[in-house]
């Protein structure tokens, strides 16, 4: 086999290892002296994004009683945002803080924008 070359068997492994969860990965590099360079970040809605914002809109209804006023404003908001064709991550991260502040009085509502939060970080790549 002239021209092959062949990885001894003593040579390290620097693979990749992911146990469950979503990986969005828009550069990678793995091993030593390896580099990943990327001209702008993007981001892409993860599939429970869109899910949980509509469920996160039908528990702002329903419990508008007892939150502020200003909360559903504050989704909707969002949620545009999250729509548009280059979305703020600053400003996504600003809402999802505000959301978290104004829904405190019902349970629910906290653990929804909790996973919300979660899966527009991943989308970014946190």
């Amino acid at each position: 086999m002239r021209g092959r070359k062949t990885v001894p068997e003593s040579s390290p492994n620097y693979g990749i290892h992911q146990s469950g969860g979503v990986s969005n990965v828009g550069n990678q590099a793995v091993g030593p002296h390896a580099r990943a360079v990327s001209h702008g970040l993007s981001f892409t809605a993860a599939p429970d994004t869109s899910a949980l914002m509509t469920e996160l809109m039908t528990l702002l209804e329903r419990h508008r009683a007892e939150l502020p006023g200003t909360a559903g404003e504050t989704a909707g908001e969002l949620r545009d945002e999250l729509d548009s064709a280059e979305p703020d991550r600053g400003r996504i991260a600003r809402m999802l803080e505000r959301l978290t502040a104004l829904v405190k009085p019902v349970a629910p509502l906290v653990e929804t924008v909790g996973e919300l939060t979660r899966s527009v970080n991943s989308a970014f790549g946190d």
